[in-house]
């Protein structure tokens, strides 16, 4: 997964291949890598600034949407923020992740530290034996969801454009025409060069792995600190009812220690991503779940758009419940810890029972909330609105509310799209307007 995300400009990273040894991931500004960021981040930002230009002239809307591509809302000329909003939302994620990669070399060596404490005999739980093996399986299972997203959305594309070539009757070839449609605030400005392709496309699918990749990034570190809480329970509940010595208790403090002052590493370095991953889905959903009562194309759009809407729904509730299951397991050790028969209660085991008790386990965006189980299901059932639930936190549904709201209200007395046939070469009509 670290060497797709530095293939696609990510995390310009050395050293970060499997057969390495984890004290060799380096970053560093001059080194052939950062070039691969620097590209990407160069296209991304010209994408903002000519769909910017392209928003000034045909004006602001805040419902404004057009047909989906890469899994990401991008719009047609009519339609210019949608490819806005994706620019931006590849801008925050690519300044979290570079931010995250000049600091990756001090989080891998920490968390190497605190791994060699759990591949001792004694956390030779179920689970610590697969862990790499899980977690192999669990990224390539969520590499591959992706990616069939994203097929999903180039057949659709290709169908539509297939049938706007022969319903319109135009006179270009296909994908000439194709990749105008797909990138109108680039060739709005610039000719269309066939040459320049390779560099386009590879860019949007830099956008597109981007996009997908905070989501899976944080759900594969939570789902890895989550199993070694559990082989800190399982080691304690193999010894939960035999006399255990204060050395013993004072062993389980200090690798809880350390595991937490890992947590909070992740905490401090990793908050930015949790907060921009959560924003832009929110944003996403919010706008998918208003489009879903107005969806009126055809059959390949159509599942495209419902497919899409609830990949992002369960890509983003794998992150959350992964997060908030890091202080659900420490939960669950306190409340083993109360099974201790009271004749072998001692100082330590006392102390290791209020950490657990008064410390936070809990990732968070930025603080302005924090992944645990108990926000995820506060959200009542009226704000989710219609038949799905979301995993958001109260002050997430209240703005998911009020965007819907002003959504509902900014589309009165809005005119219909133009057929796709009046406008052109290079056109797409949208699925979603009547």
């Amino acid at each position: 997964v670290m060497v797709v995300a530095r293939f696609f400009g990510v995390l310009p990273l050395s050293g970060i291949r499997s057969n390495e040894l984890p004290q060799r991931v380096r970053f560093r500004w001059l080194s052939p890598y950062i070039l691969l960021f620097l590209g990407v981040s160069f296209f991304v930002i010209a994408d903002f600034v000519l769909s910017a230009k392209l928003v000034s002239t045909n004006g602001l809307k805040l419902y404004t949407i057009g047909k989906l591509a890469l899994g990401i809302i991008q719009f047609s000329s009519l339609c210019p923020l949608g490819s806005l909003s994706f620019s931006v939302i590849c801008i925050f994620c690519f300044g979290a992740f570079i931010n995250i990669a000049t600091q990756w070399p001090v989080i891998m060596r920490e968390t190497v530290r605190c791994e060699q404490i759990f591949l001792q005999p004694c956390y030779a739980s179920p689970e610590g034996l697969k862990f790499g093996q899980n977690l192999k399986r669990w990224s390539l299972v969520l590499l591959l969801a992706a990616t069939f997203e994203h097929l999903t959305y180039v057949g659709s594309a290709l169908w539509s454009n297939y049938q706007q070539i022969h319903e319109c009757k135009l006179e270009i070839g296909f994908w000439h025409n194709y990749f105008i449609r797909e990138r109108q605030e680039l060739f709005s400005v610039i000719p269309y060069n066939q040459w320049m392709l390779l560099f386009i496309e590879w860019s949007t699918l830099s956008m597109t792995f981007v996009w997908n990749f905070g989501d899976i990034f944080l759900a594969l570190l939570c789902w890895g600190l989550r199993i070694r809480f559990q082989q800190l329970h399982w080691r304690i509940r193999q010894n939960l009812l035999a006399s255990m010595g204060r050395e013993y208790w004072q062993e389980i403090r200090s690798d809880l220690l350390d595991l937490h002052d890992l947590l909070k590493l992740y905490e401090s370095k990793l908050s930015g991503l949790v907060l921009v991953s959560c924003s832009h889905n929110m944003y996403f959903i919010c706008v998918q779940i208003y489009r879903s009562f107005r969806v009126k194309g055809a059959l390949m759009d159509e599942f495209y758009f419902w497919f899409c809407l609830l990949y992002v729904i369960a890509r983003l509730l794998n992150m959350m419940f992964a997060a908030a299951s890091i202080p659900q397991e420490a939960q669950d050790i306190a409340n083993s810890l109360y099974e201790v028969p009271s004749r072998f209660w001692c100082h330590d085991l006392d102390r290791l029972s209020e950490m657990l008790r008064n410390e936070a386990f809990a990732l968070s965006g930025k603080g302005y909330f924090h992944l645990t189980r108990r926000l995820i299901f506060a959200v009542r059932l009226a704000q989710a609105l219609t038949m799905f639930i979301f995993p958001l936190i109260p002050q997430m549904a209240a703005a998911l509310m009020g965007y819907e709201l002003v959504l509902f209200h900014e589309m009165k007395g809005t005119e219909a799209q133009k057929g796709t046939c009046t406008r052109g070469a290079g056109s797409s009509k949208s699925i979603f307007y009547s």
